[in-house]
């Protein structure tokens, strides 16, 4: 049960929030940004040997020439490598998915003839 209630804490609110750059959209989304761990004392920038396969995070994901981030609410690390981060997307609001959408299917964005996929995202941090 202990177990439970800490992985649905870990959802309701991650420990890290990662605040990125989109930077190449090719078959994968890469982005640069920094790591940012909250805690009860506040925020501090960490990096991303602090964080562990499995671990939930924020992301706020910013796309050239636009006012706002891409709100992704919750993804998991699925790898972490020097200072490459490989997250899963799991919730991102219908608004902010076609943004995102919309965004990479710009010619400017397409470095490819395949589409990204924009479930995945790695980030250099």
């Amino acid at each position: 049960m202990m177990a439970l209630t800490k992985q649905k804490t870990g959802w309701a609110s991650p420990k890290f929030t990662i605040d990125c750059l989109l930077a190449n959209v090719s078959r994968q989304l890469e982005a640069d940004g920094c790591v940012l761990e909250f805690s009860e004392t506040g925020c501090t920038p960490t990096t991303p040997d602090q964080m562990a396969v499995g671990d939930f995070v924020k992301v706020q994901l910013w796309l050239e020439s636009e006012e706002s981030f891409v709100d992704i609410r919750l993804a998991e690390v699925r790898q972490v490598r020097d200072h490459w981060i490989g997250l899963e997307v799991i919730q991102v609001s219908q608004h902010d998915r076609m943004k995102l959408k919309r965004f990479i299917e710009t010619p400017a964005a397409m470095r490819t003839d395949e589409p990204a996929f924009i479930d995945h995202l790695l980030v250099r941090a």
